[in-house]
């Protein structure tokens, strides 16, 4: 079984998370512990590229994360994106809570929506 891996990196300005492998239960613990202190000043990026597999778990931080940075008014966007999350995101009904950089820009979802 692959190791949950993720890092966090400054490019630009910007906080990147990169998730990478089979990313369950221990990798949205160590995101909630990696980015508590986090100095988060122009937005976040993600890329999941490497990614075989991401659980709703840690799509769950990753909402609660981007639901903190719109309040800031900062940005929230997946940089690098990964074509079997994404048919998962799609087959979810989420794949609009996760903006893929240079994609058309969807409304966002309202208040209350299909999350």
């Amino acid at each position: 079984m692959e190791q949950p891996g993720n890092s966090l990196f400054d490019e630009e300005g910007r906080l990147i998370v990169k998730i990478e492998g089979s990313a369950r239960v221990e990798t949205a613990v160590l995101l909630k512990q990696n980015l508590a202190p986090a100095q988060i000043t122009h937005g976040i990026a993600i890329d999941w590229d490497a990614a075989e597999h991401v659980d709703a778990c840690v799509l769950q931080v990753l909402l609660a994360l981007r639901q903190l940075l719109a309040e800031r008014g900062l940005s929230f966007i997946v940089n690098k994106d990964n074509p079997k999350v994404r048919g998962f995101l799609k087959l979810s009904g989420m794949s609009e809570y996760f903006p893929v950089r240079d994609a058309p820009h969807p409304t966002p979802p309202a208040e209350g929506g299909n999350a």
